[in-house]
């Protein structure tokens, strides 16, 4: 069988590596076809994979956004359409589900950010769709057609990939010296809140902590490799996860995926985020994964450091990550997407 996976940002190359894995030892084809965004390349090849890059970098304007959709769109159907794949898999690519319909080929979407306009062709367009259970109470989910192709899985997207390697858990227990900062989500359409809001407390730290900033894109290195920032280190290139939790004293993280990987492994966990929370963000909230502190300061971090918030609880939110992983590995092998 050929699978055909479609990244289209960072965090996607995360949670595919163990099903790409598993699909290989199976004796599966895999053909991969990425969009050049963040760090998403450099994941790809920092993991040995093959794969096809289709579209270039786009900026933050709606109007480049609009017209480098429309041309993706294109150029991934003419690189598709004689390629002879019998299921399409993907975690929020909003191209994939169109041109796997237009072609005929069953294709499962996932996505756990319920502010993502690009939901509304995966729902429309793919034969499965799978959600985390946090999303269980949103209205969206009630509506056709979505309703009739939903499946939820529990836990958070993070917990599936990380569960399926157990040495992360044993590097949560060994002494840590860095604080670890990843800034907001600059270019992304769903993030609405202001930028660089935590320099100067970047700098205040900076002071008497070790802080590596690990940014998303070009943009946001060269931002930090500033003067000012001159106490700060910037990483050149991705930092593999194990690095990060077996240093990590405290992750402050302005939304997304990393942020909830580290909560997941009960890494001492901030989130900075200045929009609405996602549900997932709530969900690990309320297992009290992490704390939210959107105002957070030189003091709060101080005082977190001196408390007990590296204190580990029972990894039950990573543990249902084997459970959901299972269950999309059996729909992706065995159910046929009417």
């Amino acid at each position: 069988m050929i699978i055909w996976i479609d990244f289209i940002n960072t965090p996607q190359v995360s949670f595919w590596i163990p099903f790409i894995r598993k699909f290989k030892e199976n004796g599966d084809e895999i053909l991969l076809t990425c969009r050049d965004s963040g760090n998403t390349i450099e994941l790809l090849k920092q993991n040995e994979l093959n794969f096809h890059i289709i579209g270039k970098r786009v900026g933050k304007g709606w109007l480049q956004k609009i017209l480098f959709f429309s041309m993706r769109l294109f150029q991934l159907f003419f690189f598709m359409m004689n390629k002879n794949v019998n299921r399409a898999v993907c975690q929020s690519s909003f191209y994939q589900p169109v041109i796997a319909r237009v072609l005929k080929i069953p294709c499962l979407y996932t996505n756990d950010n319920e502010h993502a306009k690009g939901n509304f062709l995966g729902f429309l367009f793919a034969h499965q769709v799978l959600l985390p259970i946090a999303l269980c109470k949103e209205n969206f989910t009630k509506k056709w057609p979505l309703r009739t192709k939903l499946t939820y899985y529990p836990s958070v997207k993070e917990a599936i990939y990380l569960s399926q390697d157990s040495t992360l858990v044993e590097l949560i227990s060994k002494p840590k010296n860095t604080i670890y900062f990843r800034p907001e989500p600059w270019s992304a359409q769903y993030y609405k809140g202001p930028l660089n809001f935590f320099d100067e407390t970047l700098i205040k730290l900076s002071e008497e902590y070790h802080i590596i900033i690990l940014p998303r894109d070009k943009n946001q290195s060269e931002h930090y490799q500033q003067t000012q920032f001159k106490k700060l280190s910037v990483a050149g290139k991705p930092i593999p996860l194990k690095t990060i939790v077996a240093d990590c004293k405290l992750f402050i993280g302005a939304g997304g995926s990393m942020t909830r990987e580290l909560a997941v492994l009960n890494v001492p966990v901030i989130s900075i985020y200045q929009s609405d929370l996602l549900c997932v963000d709530k969900y690990l909230l309320d297992k009290g994964c992490m704390k939210v502190n959107p105002e957070l300061s030189y003091q709060d971090v101080t005082s977190e450091l001196s408390s007990e918030i590296g204190k580990i609880s029972d990894l039950a939110v990573l543990k249902e990550g084997i459970k959901s992983f299972e269950l999309i590995y059996q729909k992706i092998i065995t159910e046929y997407c009417k």
